[in-house]
């Protein structure tokens, strides 16, 4: 078993890193999300101890599916969970994956839009940000 994860911070926050604003890019009607030897330790097991240093790289890139589809807000109150607007599309994902540890273990693996239940891309605007 193997658990590449970043582990869980001391605030409770788990399974989040910070990422270059680069390893985002848009082109035409793809967005691609690609990190390049992440530190990832590997834990072995979900919650375990001892992890052994390692690195994952992956690249998912979502095309565009459908048209856009406009989500407008139902309230102007900040703290209203209606206080949304969108614009989404619906979206096939592709990916390549691929991680190591310092043990020597290694894994690559690949994915398509098959078996796929719900993608989508776009922009949003919530609570406070809302107007801006």
């Amino acid at each position: 078993m193997h658990d590449f994860e970043p582990g869980i911070a001391p605030s409770g926050l788990f399974w989040t890193i910070p990422i270059p604003e680069n390893a985002i890019t848009r082109h035409g009607q793809s967005i691609t999300y690609t990190l390049t030897n992440a530190p990832t330790p590997d834990f072995f097991v979900f919650l375990g101890q001892h992890p052994v240093p390692g690195t994952v790289s992956f690249s998912v890139t979502w095309t565009a599916a459908s048209g856009v589809r406009h989500l407008t807000p139902g309230s102007s109150d900040p703290t209203d969970p209606t206080n949304f607007a969108a614009e989404f599309r619906d979206a096939a994902p592709t990916a390549t994956f691929s991680g190591s540890n310092a043990d020597g273990f290694s894994f690559t693996g690949s994915a398509g839009p098959e078996g796929n239940l719900f993608s989508e891309f776009g922009h949003e605007q919530n609570g406070v940000f809302l107007n801006r």
